[in-house]
């Protein structure tokens, strides 16, 4: 199960990892379900699922799961990692990545992509409702119930392997350019925070910073696993 699933690329991932069994996204917004649905289509993975719900209210019963994993961008996470624990078969496993940091490292950049960069920590505020701070990671997960735990830090290229590599860049811009075109970009509309021109313009220079020879993305991420 893939908590706050977004746009898919993620629990499709998964899917092929996990093959036969069935992995499922989660997440309140249907927009972004849609996207899911279309992007395992497009890659035709079957053994995927995804489902309208809330990670504070999952709507499955105790003990459903194998094993977790969420992107710790909430208002209120260690109530969502204790429902999470809930659903979890005993010998579960959670794995939770934090990648909130508001830094990041692209070269080349421009303007544009200074904008989209700036637009993704906006989102994390919006849907947080505060500003940006490392989570303890290992203490929310002890303190949800999880009997033991272990965590690192990293700065990530977000897909990888070969990371820092041509096919890498071009896969960040394609996640990014998701992201842009559906779920953020609405949202970012919405509050005012772009134009869809603008929205448009930032999406070319995505697609355009990919194809250089020299290409690098990178930001800090944080990443936690939790045994029931």
């Amino acid at each position: 199960m893939n908590c706050g699933c977004g746009p898919g690329s993620i629990t499709v991932a998964l899917a092929q990892a996990v093959a036969p069994c069935v992995a499922i996204g989660i997440d309140f917004r249907e927009d972004a379900l849609a996207q899911g649905r279309r992007l395992a289509r497009e890659r035709e993975i079957a053994n995927v699922a995804f489902q309208a719900a809330t990670v504070y209210q999952l709507p499955y019963a105790d003990g459903s799961f194998d094993a977790a994993f969420a992107c710790q961008h909430l208002a209120a996470p260690l109530a969502a990692l204790r429902e999470v624990r809930r659903v979890l078969k005993p010998g579960g496993v959670i794995g939770v990545a934090d990648g909130s940091s508001t830094i990041s490292f692209r070269y080349p950049t421009n303007p544009l992509l200074q904008a989209w960069d700036k637009l993704r920590g906006l989102e994390r505020e919006h849907n947080t409702g505060r500003p940006y701070e490392a989570l303890a990671l290992r203490a929310l997960l002890r303190e949800a119930g999880f009997a033991r735990t272990q965590a690192s830090g990293t700065l990530t290229t977000e897909t990888g392997p070969p990371a820092g590599s041509l096919e890498e860049t071009r896969r960040v811009a394609q996640n990014h350019v998701i992201l842009l075109r559906g779920v953020l970009g609405k949202l970012a509309v919405a509050q005012g925070w772009a134009t869809r021109e603008e929205l448009a313009q930032m999406a070319d220079a995505l697609i355009a910073w990919c194809e250089a020879s020299d290409a690098f993305y990178a930001r800090p991420a944080f990443t936690a696993i939790g045994w029931t």
